[in-house]
């Protein structure tokens, strides 16, 4: 594949340098001197111009609430944590009151789950999830948490038990799955990401 250059841009308005990500049209080259010669090319002109530029809205939606699979493919993916591993931190996690139980299908909150409650306790936290949970708490920003699919009639979603500085848990695996728990939680109650999509060429 060729490599993809980025190029700075500059805004006049605000002074702020972003990268952009250039993509060829024809997306893959598999001869290796063209490009290479291609990315030099790139590399030597310092400046490009613009003929047209395209827009569209793009949402991401909040995730539904936490089960067990989730849980194993984010840490897998973001911690680097293996499923047995994972597991039995998160089952000393649960053991010392600081998520729920980490065996469950379910994917959607009973209409009795205190959000609110839950999430103004990390207001006491401080730090990121203090400000983030404020935050949430303020302006219209929170939102009852998408229903998945799957319940298993038995255990809710995983979410965290009690609200404290992710920093006061020793065992780094554990302080990781918790983080990891708290910010999942977290971004259930929040508003869809709203961005968009800008295309030059």
């Amino acid at each position: 594949n060729p490599p993809n250059p980025k190029q700075g841009s500059h805004n006049n308005r605000n002074k702020v340098s972003r990268p952009i990500h250039l993509k060829w049209k024809r997306d893959r080259l598999y001869d290796r001197v063209l490009t290479m010669v291609l990315y030099e090319s790139c590399l030597d002109a310092n400046e490009a111009v613009a003929i047209s530029m395209t827009g569209r809205p793009k949402n991401k939606w909040r995730p539904v609430p936490l089960a067990t699979v989730e849980l194993q493919k984010r840490a897998s993916r973001y911690l680097r944590i293996g499923s047995e591993k994972l597991m039995s931190s998160a089952e000393e996690l649960y053991q010392q009151g600081y998520i729920s139980y980490p065996r469950t299908e379910t994917e959607k909150f009973r209409s009795e789950f205190n959000h609110m409650e839950l999430i103004g306790s990390f207001q006491a936290v401080g730090g990121e999830f203090g400000n983030y949970a404020t935050k949430l708490l303020s302006d219209n920003n929170f939102q009852n948490p998408r229903a998945g699919q799957h319940d298993d009639n038995a255990h809710p979603p995983i979410t965290p038990a009690k609200a404290v500085d992710p920093e006061s848990i020793s065992d780094r695996t554990m302080r990781g799955i918790y983080t990891l728990v708290v910010k999942h939680y977290l971004a259930c109650c929040s508003r869809d990401a709203i961005g968009k999509q800008t295309e030059l060429t």
